[in-house]
């Protein structure tokens, strides 16, 4: 089976068989295993950035996911210690925690940092840690707001 002629053509409709997924399988992982450090990590950065993107496009999402998790989760995969990070950009390593969580929200200055750091939009990651205070606020407070009309406000 030559692999680059069906993986992802359109117009392949064999099924593989198990025999032929694990050989796909022990193909993509040499192939992963021959790439640099680097390239791994900018792929994994790249992956991040489209969770985030992804997110913060879905509208009213069933499951809040806060933005410390991405963090957390992207740490986990580049292999950082969550102590370190923490430091590095000025967070107590004993409050990392409360901010991977939710309990705390990052501070702009963090965001700017953050932004930096993994190259991502310091905008995206507020709009991500404001949806979920809307959300959070929206579905504790439900109906609470919908007494407010500008009908009410208008002159007769």
């Amino acid at each position: 089976m030559e692999f680059d002629d069906t993986i992802g053509n359109p117009n392949y409709e064999h099924q593989l068989t198990k025999a032929e997924h694990d050989q796909v399988r022990e193909y993509r992982e040499n192939l992963y295993n021959k790439r640099s450090r680097e390239d791994k990590i900018k792929d994994i950065l790249l992956g991040f950035r489209f969770s985030l993107e992804d997110y913060a496009e879905t509208d009213n999402p069933d499951k809040i996911i806060e933005l410390g998790y991405f963090f957390y989760a992207l740490l986990d995969q580049i292999k950082i210690k969550k102590g370190a990070f923490a430091e590095y950009i000025g967070i107590s390593s004993q409050n990392i925690n409360k901010y991977f969580n939710g309990d705390r929200k990052f501070a702009i200055e963090h965001l700017l940092k953050l932004e930096k750091l993994f190259d991502v939009h310091a905008e995206t990651l507020l709009e991500i840690q404001l949806k979920n205070e809307l959300i959070q606020m929206k579905r504790s407070h439900k109906g609470e707001y919908d007494k407010y009309k500008l009908e009410d406000l208008l002159p007769a």
